[in-house]
């Protein structure tokens, strides 16, 4: 996205080194793109975005409505409810329980903190 670490291969290779069977592949790629968003994210709030920007996305995650974003929010946002949706129906698949709201529940509280490290800042 041309900002931040970018270091995002690296996600991969460090899930790959710690569950390298090849029963675990499933779990390998969802972690790794779990860690990619954070790492993307995460950089966005510490280097790139404005507050209103981050404002704008902690809002947009907290109601899960994407309206109002644009550029990387947007990206960003798209990313996370791709992997959430992925997330949740893979699991609900195996346990028979949906799990979606949980999951944005927790991505909520961790984009809400970023903010608020944000603003401190």
């Amino acid at each position: 996205m041309g900002f931040g670490r970018e270091r995002t291969a690296y996600c991969y290779f460090a899930v790959a080194a710690s569950t390298s069977l090849p029963q675990d592949s499933e779990i390998r790629m969802m972690v790794a793109k779990s860690a990619i968003v954070i790492t993307v994210a995460d950089d966005f709030y510490d280097m790139e975005g404005s507050l209103d920007d981050l404002e704008k996305i902690t809002d947009a995650v907290q109601r899960w409505d994407a309206k109002g974003l644009s550029g990387h929010s947007k990206t960003i946002f798209d990313a996370l409810d791709s992997l959430v949706n992925e997330l949740a129906r893979k699991y609900s698949r195996q346990h028979g329980t949906d799990k979606t709201n949980s999951l944005r529940d927790v991505w909520s509280e961790t984009f809400a903190s970023w903010f608020t490290e944000a603003k401190w800042s």
